[in-house]
């Protein structure tokens, strides 16, 4: 049942690079000798994320993913866990590729199925004194990372959503947790999930 979900928490981490050269030469940012300015962030990170989220689905055979809340919906809760890692180029192209688990919450006698999926993300908004910002992802499955170029031929989008992060570690640290996400068909409920990335 669950290899009909698609279900990614992929992309957490990877919305923190996304853009961030754009946002540097565009806004100035990278001249601040306070903070960490968003020069400082581009670069290779490896990062993992792990969390819970509720999947609904139709209560019938094959058991297709369905609106939250829907007449003959139930909810399935799923525990994540992620590895991952990225590529992004000094004009803000990133291309991540990652592994995720999932698995019934508790753990049940359901065997975990495991995704290979990628990750495209934009930075919305940044504060390089505070180290802080928000950005936005795609999951994909499908598709192929070419260094920091995603080639999207025969991808399938799974997921979108936005995320809050924290920079330390002078650029080398950032932790992140997820506040939204979603799929085209609104089967994605509640959710409690976080990661972190470290550059390599």
């Amino acid at each position: 049942m669950k290899k009909l979900m698609m279900i990614l928490l992929i992309g957490c981490a990877l919305v923190i690079s996304q853009g961030f050269s754009k946002v540097v030469l565009a806004d100035g940012f990278g001249g601040s000798d306070e903070g960490t300015p968003l020069r400082k962030l581009a670069g290779t990170y490896a990062f993992t994320g792990h969390g819970s989220l509720a999947v609904c689905l139709d209560k019938n055979p094959p058991f297709p993913l369905a609106t939250c809340g829907s007449p003959g919906s139930m909810v399935v809760a799923l525990t994540l866990q992620d590895v991952g890692g990225e590529t992004f180029d000094a004009e803000g192209n990133e291309c991540a590729t990652v592994t995720e688990t999932e698995a019934d919450f508790p753990i049940s006698a359901s065997s975990t199925t495991v995704i290979v999926a990628h990750v495209v993300g934009k930075l919305t908004s940044y504060d390089p004194t505070t180290g802080t910002g928000d950005g936005s992802f795609t999951g994909y499955v499908g598709g192929q990372c070419h260094d920091a170029t995603f080639d999207s031929k025969g991808v399938t989008v799974v997921s979108t959503g936005t995320t809050h992060f924290a920079v330390s570690n002078r650029g080398k640290r950032i932790d992140f947790v997820v506040t939204s996400i979603t799929n085209s068909a609104g089967a994605l409920g509640g959710f409690s999930i976080s990661g972190t990335a470290l550059r390599e």
